[in-house]
């Protein structure tokens, strides 16, 4: 082996002629002159931002038993996910043979746990030291190769539900949310070059997430950023095959015996609303109710004949605070006891006044509504709410009283008629 000669050229071979001096000088004024622009440059601070659609997804195995023991107690998996051992006990299941802590379904993680921004659904944005935005793309926009301008895309990790072998059970859990999920800053010494910025993603059962970035091969801090969560998916799949086909876990709704809750009434059928502090309901079943507890809520409580409450899991849970409620003005133990349904709409047209249901206009070819009347196609909807004056003397002009004849015309109408009911 032969070394090379004092003052040739960097891993030159050892036969290479040596440079010139004129050449060795000029490398030394290169040199020195890339040196002078690193000291001469003002350090400067970037910011890099990811935001759109994305979330936290795990992928984890499950034991056979427990896959066997959800089917059979037709246990929901989203209400285990957002409950807590109490939920577990109160729905009478064995906290042991869930396919996660409750509550805690992200530490069902050991095939993968990532979270991030969907690179389909999020985009990625650059703002100077000023503020100045230098570069804004959508995500699914960016080629990669870390040319052309562009960052480039780097490949993590691959995880397959599909991976494990037969008989394996799989456990996905996805919170999807929405907002900015990367927000970091770039710290540099030179001049701002994007192509030395790298997009790390993972590919979670064929979706792939942003999870990182890395700018001239060191990571970027991530500050965390703000999302709101939007909805979520817990599934389990039993792989049924070696070629990664699976059975998805979907076990029917398990009925709690709750009474049940119909359709909420219309404004022409509401009672108005009593203050529950002076009237309460004399029939049980479900009233709209709004109620105070940590702030106002509108919604939905079930009347035992003592007090509003909620049905969870078989037990009737007591609410307080209730402050108003309504239900029907008609006695909803039969349908035929509905009065009949009032007009609806008035034509604007003054000189023609027509007033009648809304599916009694005329409907053109471009879906325009038409008054059968005079062909105007400006109309007001009648307000039946009981708790405005306006309301009440439209009800008191348009809504007719339950008729009893027309009631005995619905029975007939609900039995269709036998050999024996017609006339010979």
């Amino acid at each position: 082996m032969t070394t090379n000669p004092k003052g040739s050229w960097p891993f030159a071979p050892s036969d290479a002629p040596e440079p010139t001096a004129e050449e060795l000088e000029a490398q030394k004024v290169a040199e020195q002159q890339k040196l002078i622009e690193v000291l001469k440059f003002t350090p400067r601070t970037y910011k890099i931002s990811m935001w759109g659609y994305g979330g936290e997804k795990v992928m984890g195995t499950v034991d056979k038993a427990i896959w066997d023991y959800c089917n059979d107690n037709q246990v929901d998996l989203s209400e285990i996910a957002w409950g807590d051992e109490d939920t577990v006990e109160e729905m009478g299941l064995d906290v042991d043979m869930m396919p996660f802590p409750p509550g805690s379904w992200y530490e069902c993680d050991d095939m993968g746990h990532i979270s991030g921004v969907s690179r389909n659904a999020g985009t990625l944005q650059i703002e100077d030291e000023n503020g100045d935005t230098i570069f804004e793309k959508s995500l699914d926009d960016i080629t990669g190769g870390g040319c052309d301008g562009e960052p480039d895309w780097c490949c993590d990790d691959e995880v397959w539900v599909g991976s494990k072998p037969k008989g394996t059970v799989v456990f996905v859990g996805n919170s999807n949310e929405k907002g900015t999920f990367f927000e970091g800053e770039i710290n540099l010494t030179a001049p701002f070059n994007i192509e030395k910025l790298e997009l790390h993603y993972d590919e979670f059962d064929g979706e792939e997430i942003v999870t990182s970035v890395v700018y001239d091969g060191e990571d970027i801090d991530n500050w965390g950023g703000s999302t709101d969560g939007k909805s979520s998916d817990m599934n389990m799949v039993l792989i049924t095959d070696d070629s990664g086909s699976f059975e998805r876990y979907a076990p029917e709704e398990k009925d709690w015996g709750h009474p049940l809750c119909g359709p909420g009434p219309s404004d022409w059928e509401k009672s108005p609303k009593f203050k529950f502090a002076k009237v309460k309901p004399t029939i049980e079943g479900w009233y709209g109710a709004v109620w105070r507890s940590f702030g106002t809520t509108y919604g939905t409580l079930y009347w035992n004949g003592t007090e509003f409450g909620e049905w969870e899991h078989g037990q009737f849970k007591p609410q307080s605070g209730v402050e108003t409620w309504q239900g029907y003005n008609w006695d909803t133990s039969s349908w035929v006891n509905q009065p009949p349904e009032p007009v609806d709409v008035i034509c604007d047209n003054k000189e023609c006044g027509w007033v009648g249901k809304g599916d009694d206009r005329l409907r053109d070819d471009d879906y325009n509504d038409h008054c059968p009347e005079c062909n105007g196609t400006e109309f007001s909807w009648i307000d039946y709410d009981p708790d405005t004056k306006e309301g009440r003397a439209n009800r008191k002009k348009y809504c007719k009283e339950w008729d009893p004849v027309e009631s005995l015309e619905k029975i007939i109408a609900a039995f269709p008629n036998t050999e024996s009911d017609k006339v010979v």
